[in-house]
């Protein structure tokens, strides 16, 4: 019986330890939990959401498309007497990403692309304005204002499967931003990892670090992916 339960046991191991046969593939959904932290003259600290999606059409060619929201709202109040101002103030910065890329194997499990990408970052405001006076409303007014900027993005990743549940990548990026910045290069380097739950679908994390919008940044991705 003790026999039969270490053969067993040895057989789990070797399963879970069982080297991928192929390379990672350019064809998925993901949905993903995005946390972005920024260090400089604003602090900036927001979670968000993202969603990209790739199509790997023959053996070495793939295109692409990414989207990323942060939203960040503050308000205040100033009262004069018998009156009282309310200020309240709601910005969202979308993310905007298409393109595609090139595909080199490097060995069965590992490959290397580099894409391109057409980018645009859309910065909305909503505000609103009330004044009370003796505590009932007698001024309201909204207000929406919106801007954005274009981009051009280009990424290499370099993605392998360490067995045949685990998958490593490594980013580099460079982005040049149309926008009223004195820079206007954004770069960053970053890791990842994606958990395969089962053939189709699997866990990511992905960790990157750089210069974005003229600050430097950190940025946390955690989602789920589907493969087909």
């Amino acid at each position: 019986m003790l026999i039969k339960k270490v053969a067993l046991v040895a057989a789990l191991l070797s399963s879970v330890a069982v080297q991928a046969d192929t390379a990672p593939s350019y064809r998925y959904l993901q949905g993903s939990v995005e946390h972005i932290s920024q260090s400089g003259e604003e602090s900036l600290s927001d979670t968000g959401f993202g969603a990209k999606a790739a199509w790997q059409f023959n053996n070495n060619w793939f295109i692409g498309a990414k989207w990323q929201r942060f939203s960040d709202s503050e308000s205040y109040a100033e009262n004069f007497n018998s009156e009282q101002l309310i200020v309240s103030l709601e910005l969202t910065l979308d993310r905007y990403y298409l393109g595609g890329g090139y595909i080199m194997p490097i060995s069965d499990v590992t490959n290397l692309s580099f894409a391109g990408y057409l980018g645009s970052y859309r910065l909305s405001a909503d505000g609103r304005v009330q004044v009370f006076s003796n505590g009932q409303p007698t001024f309201t007014e909204s207000y929406s204002e919106s801007d954005s900027s274009e981009s051009l993005k280009i990424e290499t990743v370099l993605r392998s499967n360490i067995n045949s549940k685990l998958e490593l990548s490594g980013t580099a990026y460079y982005e040049y931003l149309n926008a009223d910045l004195d820079n206007k290069s954004q770069y960053g380097l970053g890791v990842g990892a994606q958990y395969h739950f089962s053939e189709n679908f699997a866990l990511t994390s992905d960790l990157s670090y750089g210069k974005v919008l003229d600050e430097n940044t950190t940025q946390l991705s955690v989602g789920a992916r589907y493969n087909f």
